[in-house]
């Protein structure tokens, strides 16, 4: 027969179900913030056990018989460990949406970071912990009689108690931070603690609903839709961003004094080799419609691509500059894509700012390989060279490897490394996992 406990369990498994799908949504979410989409998942698994185990004490309750004795017990133990265990878990994703990391926090002893209040909510949890183990020895929240039947004993508000001390150390910290994080994610913040809050006060005057459990699944679904308000925001954000850079990038590589020396170029070979001004033209266009195409283009493209974009412009390079500029070719793999604009920007470096400030010129090098279930393209030059300071100050070559960087990382997950000696030249190395960038 349908009656209140029925309707009770049933809301709890549920919630419990619910919040199982919320944590493998949140896994499978790879965009999302990494450690707040872990705080999520913990807090989600908890939920859910603290749910599940509620359950089973509710069904079990009275139940006769050897496995109604275990159940009862085992039960009503993880619901109440759990509890504290839930406290441990919010601190955790308080203290990452404030700080972006409560560990790393710790470890700097920052005086502007509340770090003893970090530690004491951890202190608070273990706390309850260990008085839930002693309770099994001393009935001191509660006790189980000879059917099964749980019963709350008289320190049972202690139960209550050291989770809400943590819960008001935690309200302090997102009053105190509230202009670290955004608006709804501060609701949401304060949605766990009020609604907890609320139960608790019920829990005391009525007893036979588990108010707080049920509070904590209703913050738990709270959070999760926030946090996919939020994720679905950022990767609109990232979106208008990559596609801010795409367009800084495209007009970074045409530049305008590159544009009117390469047509000067052309225009002087007309008189003197019209078969080299017609085969420079058309270099001129492929280089163009590399940059032009890179606007459009949101993912990744073949290597090939790239390359014969890069090749086009050492070519126009090499017929303004002669001997002053070589190029050595070594493509030992190509089978892969690579993000728009990468390796030009650094082929283009090495040029303007390697090769062509050195007397007498140089030698510049490509080169890709696959190794250890990476790919690496190689941009050698043997030009000046330059310190790491200078990266920052040279506007031109930070910006450009700047861009590279945050486009490997969020294309592909991908890295750029740079290595540079003055008066023996740079080395720039692209790395990509081949399982990202396989075409």
């Amino acid at each position: 027969m349908f009656n209140r406990q029925s309707l009770h369990v049933a809301m709890l498994l549920w919630g419990c179900i619910f919040c199982l799908i919320a944590a493998l949504c949140m896994f499978m979410s790879r965009n999302f913030d990494k450690g707040k989409r872990k705080w999520v998942i913990y807090m989600q698994l908890t939920c859910a056990a603290l749910l599940g185990n509620d359950a089973l004490a509710w069904i079990y309750r009275g139940s006769v018989g050897r496995t109604g004795y275990y159940m009862v017990r085992i039960s009503n133990f993880l619901v109440f460990a759990l509890t504290d265990m839930m406290l441990f878990m919010f601190h955790g994703y308080v203290c990452y949406c404030l700080f972006k990391s409560s560990q790393s926090v710790v470890n700097k002893r920052n005086a502007k970071y509340p770090v003893g209040r970090i530690y004491g909510v951890h202190i608070i949890a273990a706390i309850g912990v260990f008085a839930v183990i002693l309770s099994q020895f001393t009935d001191l929240y509660y006790y189980i009689d000879e059917n099964n039947l749980y019963h709350r004993n008289g320190l049972y508000i202690i139960s209550l108690l050291i989770p809400i001390a943590g819960i008001l150390m935690d309200l302090w910290l997102i009053i105190q931070y509230r202009k670290n994080v955004s608006a709804q994610l501060y609701i949401s913040l304060m949605s766990y603690i009020v609604l907890i809050a609320v139960a608790a006060g019920l829990l005391l005057v009525y007893y036979g609903i588990s108010f707080v459990n049920i509070a904590i699944c209703i913050s738990m679904i709270f959070i999760f839709v926030i946090s996919m308000i939020e994720q679905n925001q950022e990767l609109a954000m990232k979106k208008k961003e990559a596609s801010d850079l795409r367009i800084s990038m495209m007009l970074s590589q045409i530049a305008p004094h590159f544009i009117y020396n390469s047509l000067t170029t052309i225009q002087g070979m007309c008189e003197k080799d019209p078969t080299m001004a017609k085969e420079t033209v058309g270099e001129f266009a492929q280089y163009l419609r590399g940059n032009l195409e890179s606007l459009s283009e949101e993912n990744m493209i073949p290597f090939e691509k790239e390359f014969k974009h890069s090749e086009a412009y050492l070519a126009i390079e090499k017929k303004r500059f002669g001997d002053k500029i070589n190029v050595c070719y070594d493509i030992g793999y190509m089978d892969f894509q690579i993000p728009p604009l990468s390796m030009q920007v650094l082929v283009e470096n090495a040029v303007k700012h390697g090769i062509r400030k050195k007397a007498g010129g140089g030698t510049i090098t490509i080169r890709t390989k696959l190794k250890d279930g990476n790919i690496y393209v190689i941009v050698k030059d043997d030009g000046v060279g330059f310190d790491a300071e200078r990266i920052a100050d040279d506007a031109n070559i930070h910006v450009g490897i700047a861009n590279v960087q945050n486009r490997l990382e969020s294309m592909c997950g991908g890295r750029l490394e740079v290595d540079s000696k003055i008066g023996e030249g740079t080395t720039a190395v692209i790395i990509l996992p081949q399982k990202n960038a396989a075409n």
